[in-house]
């Protein structure tokens, strides 16, 4: 069995790579684990350039149909007073089963072909990726050949480590700890985040009456809960948010969620026969809200060089290179600007200052989130008029 790509991933990520090569008359398969509709929790925020890509991908309506409007997010830091940072664009809340299982439909939809299994290996011959092996539902082990193998298979790829990409974790990264939940009121439209300590209690309506409620934390804090982890997360919120948010008279909806360590890194996005995309490629702490903007703007520019590899063979190297560049650039400046963020917000004595300047320089705060969502490129939001705003 050939085909001219194998996706390895069915999240946004896949997903919306599969979209535009089925769209473009492309031979795709999608290898995906897990039956859908899926739980998961993480990463419910679509941006203002996360709509955008939506819009362009033809899928906007479906997921606005779906999903609920945003007004801004209330960020109150430590020792410090709360800042308010409003969406000039459309930003969304939409619960993942419901996003991921829409994009994947849309694949479908479009020709793409979605088999459930689990890839174990990957086929080499002459250092080139020619494939994978599946494991299927029924167990057995089987080969899937393609001209292009994706990986879009998330935090610890599978694709990236069989390929030697996978770079050494540094740091112990964090881990987070949550699920839907009901009983903690109106947010207002307003995701809300508190932060101190290396730490943040980040909710995230998405609806009237249930919300994304997430506490990250350093590995370590996590190990001491062993015995009692809804006990934990439930201290870590009431002290992060020092009692005006807390899960007392809350209920979950649904099993709790983690998700961790929060960390992974790879030396490239390409090797021959291979491209890596969406957290694959790369993960950016989700502190920021960037993630599913980067599944999803990752998903067009690796497309469109598999595009250029199926249609012009001769020109592979030359796309993937560029694809590769484009993803350790954008990467790299989105690293940059949420270690800064979270530096100016995490540490009272900035985070107090940095509180000040938002309010009377509003245009660098739109600029900020701008940046942040994905409307204009990280590196702006480095300016003079911007971060430097805030902490001169």
């Amino acid at each position: 069995m050939s085909d001219d790509v194998v996706i390895v991933g069915g999240g946004p990520a896949g997903s919306a790579t599969a979209l535009c090569l089925a769209r473009a008359g492309v031979a795709v398969r999608v290898i995906e684990r897990s039956p859908f509709p899926r739980r998961k929790v993480c990463g419910e925020y679509l941006s203002g350039g996360a709509v955008d890509t939506l819009d362009r991908l033809g899928v906007l309506d479906q997921v606005r149909a779906r999903a609920v409007p945003l007004r801004g997010v209330r960020l109150i830091p430590a020792g410090a007073p709360p800042v308010a940072l409003s969406f000039a664009r459309l930003a969304l809340s939409c619960a993942r089963e419901v996003l991921d299982a829409l994009l994947l439909d849309a694949a479908v939809g479009a020709g793409a072909v979605v088999e459930r299994g689990r890839v174990d290996e990957l086929l080499l011959e002459d250092g080139r990726c020619t494939g994978v092996r599946v494991r299927t539902t029924e167990g057995t082990l089987e080969t899937r050949r393609a001209r292009v193998v994706a990986g879009a298979d998330g935090i610890g790829s599978v694709v990236a480590r069989k390929l030697g990409l996978t770079k050494p974790a540094h740091g112990r990264g964090r881990y987070a700890v949550g699920g839907h939940y009901t009983g903690f009121g109106t947010l207002d439209a307003q995701v809300e985040m508190y932060v101190g300590g290396g730490a943040y209690f980040a909710l995230n309506p998405l609806s009237e009456l249930h919300a994304n409620v997430m506490v990250v934390v350093p590995k370590q804090r996590l190990a001491q809960w062993s015995r009692d982890v809804d006990a934990g997360v439930g201290d870590a919120a009431s002290a992060l948010a020092s009692g005006v948010r807390s899960f007392e008279g809350a209920s979950r909806l649904g099993a709790r969620v983690s998700v961790g360590p929060l960390a992974h890194d790879v030396r490239r996005a390409t090797a021959a026969g291979a491209i890596l995309i969406g957290d694959a490629a790369g993960f950016v702490d989700p502190f920021t809200g960037q993630g599913v903007f980067l599944a999803l703007t990752g998903a067009e520019r690796a497309a469109d060089a598999i595009l250029v590899a199926l249609g012009r063979p001769e020109r592979t190297a030359e796309a993937f290179a560029t694809y590769a560049r484009w993803r350790a650039d954008d990467v790299a400046w989105r690293r940059r600007l949420c270690a800064t963020v979270t530096l100016l917000i995490d540490v009272p004595p900035l985070a107090r200052r940095a509180a000040l300047r938002l309010a009377r320089f509003p245009d660098a705060a739109t600029k900020l989130m701008e940046a942040l969502g994905g409307a204009i490129p990280p590196q702006r939001a480095f300016r003079p008029g911007v971060l430097g705003r805030l902490l001169v």
